[in-house]
């Protein structure tokens, strides 16, 4: 008899126990989770997201504190949103009292925060771009913050909207609200555009494409020397962008041209330019990137067939482009135009300006 009350009594935990690991983990609706993927920031407040990919111990759940708060679990795959009002905001994972992850939050911005378990067990955090975490947050859905769960859980009806730092009220107001459902997915996405900062660090791009001189025909030692039209080049480039799309950097790139004299193929000159660069890219928080930039610099060239010999002399630049740009990889595409005379020890001058065509990948860290 004793051991059958002990088994009913083991049995009551045990059904005790699986379901609050089932409500800890709360899931959003499918119709919670496309409205809060829609969302824009409440006036005077932040979006925050924090999302988790399928990473290396899909089995743990690490607790999520914002600003020392028990703010839910993530599972693979799954993802929290809050609203948060300006200033400094805390971001913990697995413990309490581990180091956070701080962001200085600002009115009406949308911030992306990926949560990884490593194999080892460890919890890391570290913020995202604006288009790095749209496209990770595609991929997860919606975990309700377990306190604003159990408030709307025990309420009798939905209650009027009311502002709410956190996901599930922002959620029950736009179910319960019919004003807003008619707006146009159309207008959701010119809202939901990226105004926010993207990310600072150190970028490496490499590139290549094709060059032409603005003269392709001068005279040089009395003869009249003809370039061909167009030649390949090949460029790298180290720089360092700022959150607010301003970035500074160095660029080495060259390029050959052939030259002929009277029609008769005569040799090559190989031109190398090394520039300081300072560059200007909009929407830095986003994938498309579009971008202006100039530089100064110096111009060396060399010959060789039947001209010999070297010269040198000064550089300026002006580029436009458009950046491709995820976590750490990116796509480039650049228009550039080079002006640079080159002069010997003699005095004989080269032209060698011209226009630069290139398409090359980068690698930010």
């Amino acid at each position: 008899m004793k051991s059958w009350i002990a088994l009913l009594f083991s049995s009551l935990l045990l059904i005790l126990g699986i379901t609050q690991a089932q409500a800890a983990v709360q899931l959003a609706t499918p119709e919670q989770d496309r409205y809060a993927k829609q969302a824009v920031p409440p006036a005077g407040k932040a979006l925050i997201y924090v999302y988790r990919l399928g990473d290396a111990i899909p089995q743990t759940s690490p607790t999520l504190w914002l600003n020392n708060r028990n703010s839910g679990q993530l599972e693979p795959r799954t993802y929290g949103m809050w609203a948060a009002g300006p200033g400094r905001l805390e971001v913990r994972a697995g413990r309490a009292d581990a180091t956070p992850l701080t962001i200085t939050c600002e009115a009406g911005r949308i911030y992306f925060v990926q949560l990884a378990v490593n194999a080892d067990g460890s919890v890391r955090l570290h913020q995202v771009p604006y288009g790095g975490g749209r496209t990770g947050l595609h991929t997860a859905r919606l975990v309700l913050d377990p306190a604003i769960a159990a408030r709307a859980a025990a309420a009798p009806k939905p209650a009027a909207p009311v502002p709410a730092p956190a996901p599930a009220k922002e959620l029950v107001a736009a179910k319960t609200a019919p004003a807003k459902k008619p707006e146009s997915k159309t207008t959701q996405e010119e809202r939901d555009v990226p105004t926010d900062r993207g990310t600072s660090g150190i970028t490496f791009i490499a590139k290549a494409g094709s060059f032409q001189l603005a003269s392709d025909s001068q005279t040089i030692l009395g003869a009249s020397r003809s370039f061909s039209a167009a030649s390949t080049a090949s460029g790298l480039e180290g720089e360092w962008r700022l959150e607010n799309g301003f970035a500074f950097g160095m660029e080495l790139f060259g390029h050959t041209q052939d030259y002929s004299t009277a029609g008769v193929p005569s040799g090559d000159v190989s031109v190398t330019n090394v520039f300081v660069n300072a560059k200007k890219y909009f929407r830095p928080g986003a994938i498309v990137q579009p971008y202006l930039g100039a530089g100064i610099g110096a111009a060396s060239s060399s010959f060789s067939g039947a001209i010999t010999g070297s010269a040198g002399g000064f550089a300026l630049q002006g580029m436009t482009g458009i950046a491709f740009r995820w976590q750490h990889f990116g796509i480039y595409t650049e228009l550039k135009y080079t002006r640079a005379e080159v002069e010997d020890s003699a005095g004989q001058a080269v032209d060698v300006s011209g226009t630069g065509l290139f398409a090359g990948m980068s690698v930010q860290f």
